[in-house]
């Protein structure tokens, strides 16, 4: 059974992982789109990452998901990733699927605007 996940064992495997190959924290904000405060808040152990993050992280430094959640390194794990990309694709689906209903409401708001002031 996992351990519930613990903000500061996950912000010290990340801290590890960016010693290891000698990052400043700056720079793996950077590449997170995050402030470097923000992300030093993550390694310290004071605040999740976001699932992006999250993401982010795993594919820079080509660690599954899983690992950097439960600090597992088995063929299972490594597998976890795939699905995670899947989600995303899904997720990248779903939201462009929801701007263009967004877009048709605009319009048809503004279709019902004008035949009002036309009344």
């Amino acid at each position: 059974m996992q351990e519930i996940l613990s903000k500061k064992i996950l912000g010290k495997r990340i801290k590890s992982l960016r010693l290891e190959r000698a990052y400043a924290q700056v720079d793996v904000a950077n590449l997170l789109n995050l402030s470097r405060s923000n992300y030093s808040q993550i390694e310290l152990g004071n605040q999740y990452p976001s699932f992006h993050t999250l993401y982010a992280l795993s594919r820079h430094y080509n660690k599954s998901y899983e690992w950097l959640l439960h600090g597992q390194d088995d063929s299972t794990a490594k597998q976890s990733v795939i699905p995670v990309t899947k989600l995303m694709n899904e997720l990248e689906a779903n939201l462009k699927n929801f701007s263009l209903c967004l877009e048709k409401l605009e319009n048809e708001l503004q279709n019902i605007k004008t035949r009002i002031a036309v009344s």
